[in-house]
This record gives C-alpha cells, sequence and structure tokens, in this order.
C-alpha cells in the first residue's frame, strides 16, 4: 500500500476511546483516508473541522452505500452484533473493539458469517501491540505470568466484568501463554449481584498463568511479572519496567519522546490492522484467535456462577 493507494476507512462511534486512541492515529495516517460516522450532529461537525475530515456520514446505511474500504467500530458492545453484521453481510472489512460482542452465540455468528464471505474481521487488543508486552513473545518457555488488573468503585455484573474489561488480562495471558488451555480454575467474589474481583489460573504446556482484577480496590493499577529461566520482567502500566538477571536490576521503558498511544500499543495495532487488509488470502486463524479469547472467557463466567 503507498500513499497513492489510501485505505477509506470509516470510524463508527466517536465517543471517549475513539477520540483518545483511534481517531488521532488514523487521522493523520499517510495510508487512511478517514471517514466519520455518528448519529451524534454536533460530534460529527466538531470531530470534522478538528481533523479536517470531508466525508462524513449520519447512518450505517448510508455509509456503506459509498463502499468504504473498511470500518472500525468503537460504539457500545450492545451495538456490535447489529453494526458489525450489516458491514459482513456487505463484505466490507470490520475492526471492533473489544469485546465482539457479550454473547458466545452471536460470537460465532459474526465468526461464521465473516468465514463464509471471507471478510476480515479483526479484534483490537492493544495489550499484545504494547512494545514492552509483544518484545516478551519472544522470550523462550515462560515458567510464570502473573497479570493483575484493578480499578476503584466499579464493581459489575459478571458478564461485564468479564467481557467489557477483564477480557485485556484473559487475552494477553492467552497471547504470551503457547498451547492448549487445560487445569483452568477461578476464584471470585460477588456482593448483590455484582462481581467485584476475580482470579483465575491455567497452564499452557508447562507455563502457569495468573490474572487478577479487582474493582473495588484502593488504587487504579496494572502490573505484569513475567518469569524464564533465570530472568524476571516486572512492568508497569504497560510504559516502564525493569529487568530482573544474576542479582541484578535493569530498568526498561522509553524515551521522553515517545507518545502514550505507542507505548500502549495503539500505534502498532493500527499498523498490524493495515497490513491485514492487505492480506490477499483470508486467514481463518484470526478467527479461531477471536473465538478461543471469547470462549474462555464464557468458561470463566461459567465458573463464577458455580
Amino acid at each position: 500500500m503507498n500513499n497513492l493507494q489510501k485505505k477509506r476507512i470509516a470510524l463508527i462511534g466517536l465517543g471517549d476511546i475513539a477520540k483518545k486512541a483511534y481517531l488521532p492515529i488514523i487521522a493523520s495516517h499517510s495510508k487512511v483516508t478517514p471517514i466519520l460516522c455518528t448519529r451524534d450532529k454536533s460530534v460529527l461537525k466538531d470531530l470534522a473541522t478538528q481533523y479536517r475530515i470531508d466525508e462524513v456520514y449520519f447512518d450505517i446505511k448510508t455509509l456503506i452505500e459509498n463502499k468504504p474500504d473498511a470500518v472500525m467500530v468503537h460504539s457500545s458492545t450492545e451495538s456490535h452484533f447489529e453494526l458489525v453484521l450489516k458491514l459482513l453481510e456487505a463484505k466490507i472489512p470490520v475492526f471492533v473493539d473489544k469485546p465482539l460482542c457479550y454473547s458466545l452465540q452471536e460470537t460465532e455468528t459474526l465468526l461464521n458469517i465473516a468465514t463464509q464471505h471471507k471478510v476480515l474481521l479483526y479484534l483490537g487488543f492493544n495489550r499484545r501491540f504494547a512494545p514492552l508486552i509483544s518484545s516478551l513473545k519472544n522470550e523462550q518457555n515462560p515458567i510464570q505470568v502473573f497479570w493483575k488488573k484493578n480499578r476503584t468503585n466499579l464493581p459489575a455484573t459478571p458478564r461485564v466484568f468479564i467481557f467489557d474489561d477483564f477480557i485485556h488480562v484473559i487475552d494477553s495471558l492467552r497471547f504470551l501463554g503457547n498451547g492448549i488451555i487445560k487445569n483452568l480454575q477461578v476464584f471470585s467474589k460477588t456482593n448483590n449481584n455484582l462481581l467485584e474481583s476475580i482470579h483465575v489460573q491455567w497452564q499452557q504446556n508447562e507455563t502457569l498463568l495468573s490474572g487478577s482484577m479487582n474493582r473495588v480496590s484502593g488504587i487504579t493499577e496494572e502490573h505484569v511479572e513475567y518469569y524464564s529461566k533465570d530472568n524476571k520482567w516486572q512492568i508497569e502500566e504497560l510504559v516502564s519496567g525493569a529487568l530482573f538477571k544474576n542479582e541484578t536490576k535493569e530498568s526498561i521503558g522509553f524515551n521522553n519522546w515517545d507518545s502514550t498511544l505507542y507505548k500502549r500499543g495503539f500505534v502498532d495495532l493500527i499498523e498490524d490492522w493495515l497490513q491485514a487488509l492487505n492480506e490477499p488470502n483470508f486467514n481463518s486463524n484470526r478467527i479461531k484467535d477471536i473465538w478461543n479469547t471469547h470462549y474462555l472467557c464464557e468458561t470463566i463466567l461459567e465458573n463464577v456462577f458455580k
């Protein structure tokens, strides 16, 4: 893809995540001609002016009629099934913020349609592309991985808790592991039908993967510990940390000019999405990958209710 072959990519659902994470990258990307779509005319006008975007739509029907090269869906999870279904049936490649759907049945339906039409369906997990995390994927034979992500005063129904938030931890651990999941264990605490905290662990080959989330904590934090033979990586908030080896400590992180969106993986995520759009053949492994994360989320959810 060169500058003479820019992709016309539409963003649907111009809320907080789209404004903070995706629009700043997409709107300035040399290989993209951005399009905006939202029913909120005030938001549409403001963002079109801010980013000097000429092509805008108030509804998905008109957008589809004008045949964008791809669409990025950043609307609420509840809206994903209907929106993504329409786009896939129109054979338009789709990027979706996690999760694909709350329902495993709806997730399976969309994955089947994408497979039948051989249309790219891409799920955005930025943590896979955060440089301090993605670099760990190259390490051989991890022994243990611990991932903790906490929030304050945000208990939620178990399905929303797991699929909207804890899915980050689940997918990241599964990404860092290799092999089939076995020996899954789930420990959870609910109060008034709301899930307050959860801890899960499983094995992939000989690697122990462990994740926790407390949404009634006293602090918002994210902390990763990754162990291989004679090494320990400790990563804080995805952006800083240390490597411990032979009783020595080496700080790891970024220089002052690196952007937050790069540190947190959004820049490399978008590059991977654009590369996927140019793949000549349909990649069924992407479908399997999405299914595996959602199936694991559903399995964990079932264990909460046991």
